[in-house]
Formats: C-alpha cells, sequence, structure tokens
C-alpha cells in the first residue's frame, strides 16, 4: 500500500504537466509558442487540434522525434503511456493497454496496428522501418473498430508524411554513435511546377555493430544493423478543388536481428552457462540473419464536391518479402536451427466522403482489402528430423462505415457510428516432415489440406463531448473492436482455426489548458471487457499453438501532462495504471502440453504502473540556442505468459535518456549528442520456451553518439 500510495502521489505531482513531450493547443494560443500546437487527421474528419480531439491520442511531430532521438516504433514505448513494443527477429509485437499478441506469423494478424498515411500495414515484419521523411506520429489508444476497422483492436499508430509544396527545403544529417552507429538521412522538397506540382524525396543508409556478443568463436555477433532505404512523393493540384498524391517507398535490412536466442537458465551447453549471468552475453552455433524487402506505392486523391463536403479514395499496393534464419535451442550446440520465409503482398482501397452541415459533422467509408502470403518454414532437430510447413494465406476483406457527431451547442457534441466487416481467410497447407539420416519423409507425409472460415462483426462507436469552458473537453465513449480469426501455420490438424477476438471499451476523459495554456492536463479512464482473445503458447521445442483464451478485463488510468513555468523551460511526462487479467482461462497450457487454471492471472506485457518524466530546455546563447532534454521511463513487473511465473518474467526497471544540442546562428546547422539508456539496464522485453529453456529478447544496452544537421 506505501509503493501504491507513493506512485499515486508521483501520479498527483503530474496534475502540474500537460499533454505529450510535445503538447497540443486549444484555439485560443496566446501564451503558447507555435510549436505546442500540433494538428492531428486521426478522426479521418479532418485537421483537428490535438488539445480539442475527443480521443486518448499522444501525438509527436517531426522535431520532437529529431529530440528525443526517437528512430522507429520501439523507441515511442518510453513517451508514450500503455504502450509497449517487442519483436520476435523481424516480427514486431506491439502492445497497446495490454492489447497486443505474440502471434505474428502467417494465418493471423497483430492486434495493434500501424498505418503509413493511411494505408494498413498487415504484417509485423513490415513494422520495424525507419521514421523518414515524417510530419508527425499518432498514437491512438484504445480500440478504432469504427473508423480504422481492421484488427485494431488495441489501438493504431499513425505514420504521416510531410506533404511537398510550394516551399524548397530540404535537410541533409549524419548520425555516429557506439557499436560503430553510423546513419545518413536527408529529404528534398519543392515546386516543380508552382502552385501545380509539388515532390520530395528522401533517403537513409544506416549500420550498426551487435548488441549481443556471441562468445562461440567464428559465428558472429547478433542484434547488428544493415538498412537503405528511400521514399518519393509527387503531389498534384491542377485545379483549386482537386489534390493527388502519388507516394512510394522502398526498404532493404539485410540484419542479423535477434529473436529469442538468449539462455536464461542452466542448460547441457558449459558454454552458455558461463555467460546466463551477462544479458549482452550468448553462446550460439547458428549467426541469426534476417533479410527484409518491403516497398509500396499509394495514391490518395482528395477532391472538394462542394464547400463542407470533400470525397478522398486512397489506393495502396505493398509487399513484404523475408527470409530469416534463427538458432532455436540458444546454445553452442548443434541442436535446434529455424528458417522462416515469408512473401507477402496486399491491395487495399478505401473510400472516404467527409463532410459538414450545420452542427453535424459526418464521415462514410468503404473499404477492400486483398492480401496473399507465402510462407515456407522448417525446424530443423538435430541430428533426426526436419519438419516443413509451405502453407499459402489469402485474405479478403470487405467493409462500409459511418459516423457522424452534432453539435447540439457549442458545449453539447454526440457521436454515433458503426461498421460492419466481412473477411475471408483461406489456408493451404502442405506440411513435409523429413528424416535426416535418411533423407526421406516420415510417415504420414507429405500432408496437404485446406481450410477456409469467414468472419464477420458490427462495430459500433458511441460518444459525447462536453466543453464547459474554453481550453476544457470532458468526453466519454462506448466502442467494439474486432480482430479477425485466422489458423496456425505450422499445424497439420485440418481442423484447427481460431476465433476472432472481441473488445468493448468504455472511457472517460479530459484535456485541459490551464493557466493561460501554461500547463496542459489530461486524464484518462477506460475498462474493457475482452472475450475470445486470441493466445500463442510455446508447447515444445519448435512447437506453438494458437487458441482463444475465453475472456478478459482490463482497467486502467492514464495521465499526461506538461507545464511551461518559463518560455525556456518546459516539463512534464506520462503515468499509467493498468489492471489487465485473463477472467476464465481455465485452459492454458505449460510447455511440454501441460494444462493449468490462469485465470485471474496478468495478461502479456501489461506492467500494472508505468510513467516517464522529462525536463527540457531551450534558450538562446548570443545569436544562436542552446536544447537540452532528459527523460526517465520506468515500468513495473511484466509477465510474457499466463503462467505469471518463473523466468518468464522481468523484474521492475527504468531507463535515463537525454541529448543536448547547439543550433548555430542562421539555424542552418545543429550538432547534437545524445544518450538511450544511460545506466545500461538490463532488461528483457519478452521470452519463449520452445529452445532447450527459457530463452528471452533482450533490451537495448547503453548507446550513445552525435548527429550534425544541416538544412537548406
Amino acid at each position: 500500500m506505501r509503493k501504491i500510495g507513493t506512485r499515486l502521489g508521483f501520479g498527483a505531482a503530474l496534475l502540474l504537466t500537460g499533454v505529450s513531450a510535445q503538447a497540443q493547443t486549444t484555439a485560443d494560443q496566446s501564451a503558447v509558442d507555435d510549436e505546442d500546437a500540433i494538428i492531428v487527421t486521426g478522426t479521418k474528419t479532418g485537421a483537428t487540434l490535438l488539445q480539442d480531439t475527443p480521443l486518448a491520442v499522444t501525438a509527436f511531430s517531426a522535431d520532437m522525434l529529431e529530440k528525443t532521438g526517437i528512430k522507429d516504433i520501439r523507441d515511442l514505448a518510453a513517451v508514450t503511456p500503455n504502450l509497449l513494443v517487442t519483436q520476435n527477429a523481424s516480427f514486431s509485437q506491439v502492445y497497446i493497454r495490454g492489447i497486443g499478441s505474440n502471434n505474428v506469423f502467417g494465418g493471423s494478424d497483430p492486434s495493434s496496428t500501424i498505418h503509413l498515411d493511411g494505408v494498413y500495414l498487415a504484417r509485423p515484419a513490415s513494422y520495424l522501418s525507419n521514421f523518414l521523411d515524417v510530419e508527425r506520429i499518432e498514437v491512438l489508444r484504445g480500440p478504432q473498430g469504427t473508423l480504422y476497422g481492421r484488427n485494431s483492436v488495441g489501438g493504431t499508430i499513425n505514420v504521416i508524411s510531410r506533404k511537398p509544396g510550394n516551399m524548397f527545403e530540404g535537410k541533409m544529417q549524419a548520425t555516429y554513435g557506439s557499436y560503430n552507429f553510423a546513419r545518413v538521412e536527408g529529404y528534398v522538397s519543392g515546386p516543380v511546377v508552382e502552385d501545380k506540382l509539388a515532390a520530395s524525396f528522401s533517403i537513409i543508409g544506416s549500420r550498426r555493430d551487435g548488441y549481443l556478443e556471441n562468445v562461440v568463436p567464428g559465428v558472429g555477433d547478433a542484434d547488428n544493423e544493415r538498412t537503405i532505404g528511400a521514399r518519393g512523393q509527387l503531389r498534384f493540384t491542377p485545379s483549386t478543388p482537386l489534390e493527388i498524391i502519388i507516394r512510394t517507398d522502398y526498404l532493404h535490412s539485410d540484419d542479423a536481428l535477434a529473436g529469442y536466442i538468449k539462455m536464461l537458465q542452466p542448460t547441457t551447453d558449459p558454454l552458455a552457462n558461463s555467460v546466463i549471468s551477462d544479458l549482452h552475453k550468448i553462446a550460439v552455433n547458428i549467426r541469426p540473419t534476417s533479410n527484409r524487402r518491403q516497398w509500396g506505392s499509394a495514391a490518395e486523391i482528395n477532391y472538394d464536391l462542394m464547400p463542407g463536403m470533400q470525397l478522398k479514395s486512397l489506393t495502396a499496393y505493398r509487399a513484404n518479402r523475408l527470409t530469416q534464419v534463427g538458432d532455436t535451442d540458444g546454445t553452442a550446440l548443434n541442436v535446434r536451427r529455424t528458417d522462416q520465409f515469408e512473401n507477402q503482398h496486399q491491395i487495399s482501397q478505401e473510400f472516404n466522403l467527409v463532410g459538414s452541415t450545420g452542427g453535424l459533422t459526418y464521415i462514410l467509408g468503404a473499404y477492400y482489402f486483398n492480401e496473399h502470403i507465402d510462407v515456407a518454414a522448417a525446424v530443423t532437430t538435430f541430428p533426426t528430423v526436419r519438419a516443413g510447413f509451405s502453407p499459402t494465406i489469402n485474405t479478403d476483406a470487405l467493409a462500409g462505415f459511418a459516423q457522424g457527431s452534432y453539435a447540439f451547442t457549442d458545449w453539447l457534441t454526440v457521436t454515433a457510428g458503426v461498421r460492419y466487416t466481412s473477411e475471408t481467410k483461406r489456408l493451404d497447407q502442405y506440411a513435409l516432415n523429413t528424416s535426416l539420416i535418411t533423407g526421406l519423409p516420415l510417415a504420414g507425409n507429405p500432408l496437404s489440406y485446406s481450410v477456409e472460415d469467414t468472419y464477420n462483426a458490427w462495430t459500433p462507436k458511441f460518444g459525447i463531448e462536453l466543453r464547459p469552458a474554453d481550453g476544457v473537453l470532458l468526453y466519454a465513449s462506448a466502442t467494439k473492436g474486432f480482430k479477425s480469426g485466422g489458423f496456425n501455420f505450422a499445424s497439420r490438424n485440418p481442423n484447427q482455426g481460431f476465433d476472432p477476438e472481441m473488445l468493448w471499451s468504455y472511457e472517460a476523459g479530459a484535456k485541459l489548458d490551464l493557466l493561460n495554456n501554461l500547463m496542459r492536463l489530461n486524464a484518462t479512464a477506460f475498462h474493457y471487457d475482452y472475450s475470445d482473445l486470441q493466445v500463442q503458447s510455446f508447447l515444445s521445442p519448435g512447437v506453438v499453438d494458437i487458441t482463444n483464451a475465453s475472456d478478459a478485463k482490463v482497467d486502467g488510468m492514464e495521465l499526461e501532462g506538461q507545464l511551461r513555468p518559463a518560455r525556456w523551460l518546459r516539463i512534464g511526462g506520462n503515468v499509467a495504471y493498468l489492471d489487465a487479467r485473463y477472467k476464465n482461462y481455465t485452459s492454458a497450457l505449460l510447455a511440454g502440453n501441460i494444462p493449468y487454471d490462469a485465470s485471474g492471472n496478468r495478461l502479456n506485457l501489461a506492467p500494472k504502473w508505468s510513467y516517464s518524466v522529462f525536463a527540457e530546455l531551450n534558450t538562446d546563447v548570443g545569436d544562436g540556442s542552446i536544447f537540452a532534454r532528459g527523460e526517465y521511463n520506468y515500468r513495473s513487473r511484466q509477465f510474457f505468459t499466463a503462467e505469471n511465473a518463473g523466468l518468464d518474467t522481468q523484474a521492475a526497471y527504468a531507463l535515463l535518456n537525454a541529448s543536448v544540442g547547439y543550433t548555430f546562428p542562421g539555424d542552418k546547422f545543429e550538432l547534437m549528442a545524445f544518450g538511450r539508456n544511460l545506466t545500461d539496464r538490463e532488461y528483457v522485453t519478452s521470452t519463449a520456451s520452445f529452445a532447450s529453456g527459457r530463452v528471452g529478447r533482450v533490451g537495448e544496452p547503453r548507446t550513445y553518439g552525435i548527429r550534425a544537421v544541416v538544412k537548406f
């Protein structure tokens, strides 16, 4: 109780602060710098001030991303309440308010999603891209089942690119740091034909040595980085009501991304046992490799049909190709190897009609999605057998949605909306177990079958907004989230499959601008009723099972804040409380396929307490200026399996990040020094048991570096 009281006291202290590290504003900006006025588009009904948007959303401008050193979605977790990101090698696992999934392979889908310029990214293997030439990031917490739909049951992360315009501008920056980290990135943007055609082009190249030292001679370290990518945009404005934006991007990574290769318990291998006490040393005889290529194109058309009514079309094609090898016994012994290949492409089309008339603001939409995935996976257990699975998965999804908000008065607005989704998924399996001794298929092999299912859902939303005074927004909502069902790609059972997840969310919040807009304060409380959540269990080496784990409930509170006691000083942070538990999970499975009752246990990656505090200063020095920022992030104990015991847990830990920089006179050249995890805290972000015992995914060690920026 004393600990809880201390943390509640800390939360009360945060009441003196506002919405996020780059907080937003209301219509009255008399006392707030322009950098505080973040515009968001998360409602899909046009641009709104973040502080006047009735959603639990945290947003980051491009300037904020640069100053905090946020380079991809993993870094967002340090400054966003109730957001956690881990990974299984190339596959990201995103958890928002305890809602996420470690079931990230073909045949299944994420529970919390990412959209790039409005385009849904279907495969978790495409999430680890560096942010490149972005205008802002929006993290929407809570189910987004009505407007975003597909699998956004936990929430979604919107990545919004910078649009090219009539102003010619560009930036180049180079970074060098520990582990021989080197990155060069930049963009150029400007008019081709003034007022008619603008273009932008950006590029990134990055490399880094491995974070994990492999003590096995001649094999090589793990968790390195080799990435190159580019993005181009063309923006046509041939007439006043018409805007056409063509976007294309490409990324290639050739890494040694580490998944679950750090042995956490004694094993039969003395070399692996010798480094158990050091999380940043491993002993594996097979170096992990990960070769990823992803690319895509999108055409966005915006047309003003008449004053107050706009039609939007978003057409997109994306592809993702992954080849990955891992040592899935976590030792220097030649026991087990896993090879994975995934070749995916998707096509999507969305139409939105957005308008306003009188007190009504509305959106009508239709959405189509088609995905094709070819998978080839093999688990080789030396010296006996190689188990191979080569399924093809096809998905067709169609949805229609409508939502309207009606302002009865200046201070009272109500919202209602609904989405209907129909999704068909088909898996064509080909499985082949082969003897390594004879080279021949085992009895009963090869095996092939086809299985198909259709999932339908209504996902409504109801909300109310009150604005009793300037700078005060109170809101409440009831929303439903839906995640489609699917299949276990590594199953030999033609009757296999799992049902959709459903989640009802009840949420109330307040957004306040106080002290003449010098202080921001946002608070949210929520309750989730969660049914049929999908859980992946590691039963034995190389064998997983995916089932619906009955019901769960989630209760939580979030508080974000910011205070500007002086124009040169900004302090703030966030605190989050989360009580996320299984309700009736009597069919949980331990490693070895041993059943047990997990009812009442906590959900994965759902710490009870987490908070982040920061202090930031900007002040002139001569004709230049100095910037400095420090962040302290804390999370209480987390669990990685429903068992809530043993080595599948991470004790409470905190991370310290800092950066300092100088902008030279003329605002064209900057130098910055930065450090992350400055105390070099060792921790794991998730665990698994498909190796020769418990293995973990290790968090990043202490890193530091310098960055030079040139603007033109």
